[in-house]
């Protein structure tokens, strides 16, 4: 036909279909432990007001070069979440990327960190507890770390290293 057709008309027709973008559907093993410890995370600090400034929440990020990794959103049919195609299946072997650990709390934030490699805990602790956090924390003196439960942030090294600094 050799129709130029705008991307804005291709959505609407596809809207007009009953189709809309939609994120994929990632599921996270949580076991009832699981749940049970995020809830009794929540209640101990239901009542917090101003402690909450004094919270630094860090995660690191792995972000993929060659491959879709989710953040496309698909086009499909209202009620087709959990379809097999519809589903973002995680990936289990290398697959090339960088990856960033960073820190924000509600005053201020961390340097930005590229991760060489593979985070694991004594990584961790040189890359960017030794060389960011403890430099960050010098500023703030009632600074509360929240990180998550990944491998290198609970590993027994880890932890001393939190106990003895």
């Amino acid at each position: 036909m050799h129709h130029s057709v705008s991307a804005r008309t291709i959505r609407c027709r596809l809207q007009q279909s009953g189709l809309s973008a939609r994120r994929p559907l990632l599921g996270l093993p949580l076991t009832q432990n699981h749940r049970r410890l995020r809830r009794q995370w929540c209640d101990e600090r239901r009542m917090w007001v101003a402690e909450w400034n004094e919270v630094v929440f860090t995660d690191e990020l792995r972000l993929c070069l060659q491959h879709h990794d989710g953040r496309i959103q698909r086009w499909r049919h209202r009620g087709e979440r959990m379809l097999n195609c519809c589903v973002m299946h995680r990936h289990t072997g290398p697959v090339p990327g960088i990856m960033v650990w960073g820190g924000i709390g509600y005053h201020s934030r961390t340097l930005l960190v590229r991760i060489a490699g593979t985070l694991n805990s004594e990584c961790y602790i040189s890359e960017v507890l030794e060389t960011v956090v403890l430099p960050y924390l010098q500023g703030l003196a009632t600074a509360i770390i929240q990180q998550d439960n990944a491998r290198p942030h609970v590993a027994r090294i880890v932890q001393r290293f939190f106990v003895n600094h």
